[in-house]
């Protein structure tokens, strides 16, 4: 599911995997969901902690923010 259009619960656990080995099958098994970040151009994988960074952005942005507008 794309990170850009699922709407991150406030309660929630981020769980990163890296490429290759990716996420244990207990981990997948546990998830309720699996997202992914979209991306452009000739790019076809993006750091484990560019990819939290992005991620933990939009929760900021869901859950800290709207709160205040």
């Amino acid at each position: 599911v794309p990170l850009e259009t699922y709407d991150l619960p406030k309660k929630c656990v981020l769980v990163f995997g890296q490429e290759g080995p990716g996420l244990t099958p207990e981990v997948h098994e546990a998830a309720v969901a699996t997202l992914s970040i979209e991306q452009f151009g000739s790019t076809r994988s993006m750091n484990a902690a560019s990819a939290a960074a992005i991620a933990m952005h939009a929760w900021v942005r869901r859950h800290v923010f709207e709160q205040h507008v």
